[in-house]
């Protein structure tokens, strides 16, 4: 009778733990050990669970992109061979003309390096969080390229992460929203 029960209950955590693995696979955000102590330099990953999905095919990941917050402080990108790296300021700045965020952008520079569907990649920002400790989300958006009906061209597909207030929306055929990754900072000890 024990081991039908231990049997059960065996059975019973598999499902459990397929279906939460399954419930996280868009960007997820990793330490790798590094702090979420706020007013303190750190390192954070964010790894891609998968590429775009468009008329039922399956396209590679070409270009990746996080808005990185103030409240992270200005992101220094990682190093990826394969990948040109880009970090811009947006426009809107406080008072002390402190950009509200930064747009660290990788992209591909060939077809060969592009993160195909089905399989998982962490990009990495060394960052120093806000004083105060807070929620940070970290809104992204994957792109893929799907072939174009127009010769020579191609469709560029959105995974857009972005959403932050626990909402839903629904997106065009080329475009897909869901939960902008974050994490939460932790005061001193």
């Amino acid at each position: 009778m024990k081991k039908k029960i231990l049997l059960a209950c065996a059975i019973v955590c598999s499902f459990s733990l397929v279906s939460i693995q399954a419930a996280s696979a868009h960007v997820s955000v990793q330490l790798k050990g590094y702090t979420d102590t706020a007013g303190t330099a750190s390192r954070v990953w964010l790894s891609l669970g998968h590429g775009c999905t468009y008329k039922d095919q399956k396209y590679g990941t070409s270009v990746f992109s996080v808005d990185v917050p103030r409240t992270a402080g200005k992101p220094t990108p990682e190093f990826h061979v394969g990948y040109k790296t880009s970090v811009v300021p947006s426009a809107a700045v406080d008072a002390k003309g402190v950009p509200d965020f930064y747009t660290v952008t990788w992209t591909a520079k060939a077809k060969s390096y592009v993160i195909d569907d089905g399989t998982f990649y962490d990009f990495g920002l060394k960052v120093t969080w806000d004083a105060t400790p807070q929620k940070i989300n970290l809104p992204t958006t994957q792109t893929c390229f799907a072939p174009s009906t127009t010769a020579g061209l191609k469709k560029p597909l959105y995974l857009k992460w972005v959403i932050t207030d626990g909402s839903t929306k629904a997106g065009p055929e080329d475009t897909e929203f869901g939960p902008a990754p974050s994490l939460t900072t932790k005061a001193k000890a």
